[in-house]
């Protein structure tokens, strides 16, 4: 009898291993094994909401790829991954290019974002005009300052913030010879912060976050340019109200975009992201989301005796 309970708690055992294995290699919402790849400007935002996915799916494994803009869209056209976080939709363009291959992505606004422009604290301004940088831009470097020349320093040469400044303000030319990329924002803060004479190009999304340790000693050594559509109007600051408004004039949204409509690891991260807990956590972080939830306020109106 002995013998034969222990071959049964063995059976068990080993059935019950063998059901946490299938549960963890199966592909599901919330189990399953993915890469996410992501522009590197949205580091601090995407690592806070696959921590927190992991920690409530214990089920989940989520490789994340550090990435730049360019690069995310080609590993999902080539299916490198499955879902990507960037800063824009998918253009009609590069949506035919997937449709050619049968593929048709699915996408979900989650929050929205801008480009700031850093500079070192002893930077000779604290503002600068849509007019101006779209100058320095294509390398009239000496206008903004007379008598200074200014460079232009990007986080990467294919982060969204590069790639959105060529398409809105210098389309159809090239960048200025004053213009130069580095491979990432602390490359980048680390540079600008020496150099009183460059502006930096980053994603806002790095320096929403007030209370990150990160951001902490990023705005210890440089300032954010507030940013005006023309000269003599209002500049606004890259913050969290300001982007919301789409008062500040460089504003754009953080997209999750799946490779197809499977119902997947990919589908579980965007749901999450997009949904109450997602949504709160940018708005903590400051970001605007996409979506926030209603807040019922009931007020008992009776007087007082």
């Amino acid at each position: 009898m002995k013998g034969t309970f222990l071959i049964i708690i063995l059976s068990l055992f080993t059935f019950s291993c063998g059901l946490k294995e299938d549960i963890t290699k199966k592909d599901s919402p919330t189990s399953g094994k993915t890469n996410l790849f992501y522009d590197e400007g949205l580091t601090l935002h995407v690592k806070n909401q696959i921590y927190t996915f992991q920690t409530t799916y214990k089920y989940a494994d989520i490789v994340l790829r550090t990435s730049n803009e360019k690069a995310c869209i080609e590993a999902l056209y080539n299916d490198s991954t499955k879902v990507i976080a960037i800063s824009r939709e998918l253009t009609e363009k590069e949506l035919t290019q997937f449709k050619a291959k049968n593929i048709f992505p699915q996408t979900s606004i989650v929050a929205g974002d801008a480009i700031a422009f850093i500079v070192s604290k002893t930077f000779n301004d604290s503002t600068i005009s849509i007019k101006e940088l779209t100058e320095l831009l294509k390398g009239n470097d000496s206008t903004f300052i007379p008598g200074q020349h200014i460079n232009i320093v990007f986080d990467n040469a294919n982060s969204g913030s590069t790639r959105q400044l060529k398409d809105s303000l210098v389309v159809l030319e090239k960048f200025g010879k004053n213009c130069t990329a580095l491979n990432n924002t602390t490359e980048l803060i680390k540079a600008i912060s020496v150099n009183p004479k460059s502006i930096g190009v980053c994603d806002y999304a790095w320096l929403s976050d007030k209370d990150d340790n990160t951001t902490k000693e990023f705005l210890k050594t440089i300032k954010i340019l507030a940013v005006s559509k023309n000269n003599n109007e209002i500049a606004y600051m890259p913050d969290q109200s300001n982007i919301a408004t789409k008062n500040y004039p460089l504003c754009r949204s953080i997209s999750i975009i799946r490779r197809s409509a499977e119902f997947s690891l990919g589908k579980g991260i965007e749901t999450f992201i997009a949904g109450p807990t997602g949504q709160l956590m940018f708005l903590k972080q400051g970001l605007p989301p996409n979506r926030q939830e209603e807040r019922l306020i009931e007020l008992d109106m009776t007087p007082l005796k």
